[in-house]
């Protein structure tokens, strides 16, 4: 008996462990804990959370770019690049979300900031897979010529790809 019971307490913590945190519960967080305390927590313990978090936000389901808006008044310098990035990841997915975040021009979220290709870990192949996808997102939203043309320009200021940037 103590055998299963024990057996039972430790798959019920990790089942715990690996219960990830819903968009609504994280909203919940951020409203009474504040963006800043929020992201600390999501730092810890390796930064899976975090990680995790970012993901969701890339994913461009609206829920998570709506968390990206609440956390990035409470961001720092690294955690600002990493929303700004995981916005721009999400262009392809949700380019009206992504747009929307925009509209305020705060930081992290502006148009130089997201539309001008945040990315240091990605192979030419999905680098140039993800400016097309992006470029024909955007062109099918209202209001989204300046991201495109900072797009563009970004691609014209490169001085061609490096695979260890």
């Amino acid at each position: 008996m103590k055998i299963v019971l024990s057996l039972l307490l430790l798959l019920s913590f990790s089942a715990a462990a690996t219960t990830q945190i819903t968009s609504v519960e994280l909203t919940q967080q951020i409203k009474t804990q504040g963006a800043r305390a929020v992201i600390t927590d999501l730092y810890k313990d390796g930064e899976s959370e975090w990680l995790y978090v970012l993901t969701k936000i890339g994913s461009g389901e609206q829920n998570w770019l709506d968390v990206a808006a609440l956390l990035a008044p409470g961001s720092d310098a690294d955690s600002a690049e990493s929303l700004a990035t995981a916005a721009a990841t999400a262009i392809p997915h949700n380019p009206a979300g992504v747009l929307s975040l925009l509209k305020g021009g705060a930081l992290p979220f502006s148009t130089d900031n997201v539309c001008a290709l945040p990315f240091y870990s990605i192979k030419e192949p999905e680098f140039n897979q993800y400016v097309v996808d992006a470029i024909q997102a955007l062109y099918k939203v209202p209001n989204s010529k300046a991201c495109i043309d900072t797009i563009v320009n970004a691609i014209g200021q490169s001085n061609g790809f490096a695979e260890d940037n």
